[in-house]
């Protein structure tokens, strides 16, 4: 890392240094276009092999009551929810074992605090729905 003094003997580092040059090697751009290419190489691959009964699975999920299929999904969803609570939890003691700044462990429990939101709001739809 390149650093510089000034002439108070006050250490100087550059934006692309304190970044590790990450910004300047336009990464975002070449991490939109892959995923851009593997989402079209695999829309690509859908549609080659099974279009044809994968719009025929869809036409007959939907064509069931929409509370069928809330009753259906709402137990992964509260799988996955959780899941996320506890990939949340995760990085948020690994930023404090790791000594990084305070912004990410605010950010890290305010994505925890509106998933935990989402899961209560998901666990009282699939009560409601397992009472009807």
């Amino acid at each position: 890392m390149a650093a510089h003094y000034d002439e108070a003997h006050h250490l100087v580092i550059s934006a692309d240094d304190v970044r590790s040059g990450v910004t300047g090697h336009n990464v975002r751009y070449v991490l939109a276009l892959s995923m851009t290419g593997v989402i079209a190489a695999f829309a690509a691959i859908a549609i080659y092999s099974g279009f044809d009964t994968l719009s025929a699975r869809l036409s007959a999920a939907f064509a069931r009551h929409p509370l069928d299929i809330l009753q259906r999904l709402a137990p992964y969803a509260a799988i996955l929810l959780g899941g996320t609570i506890i990939g949340g939890l995760a990085l948020g003691v690994w930023n404090v074992v790791a000594g990084h700044t305070e912004d990410d462990s605010e950010r890290f429990m305010r994505a925890r605090v509106a998933t935990q939101f989402a899961l209560i709001c998901m666990i009282m739809a699939m009560l409601y729905l397992s009472t009807n």
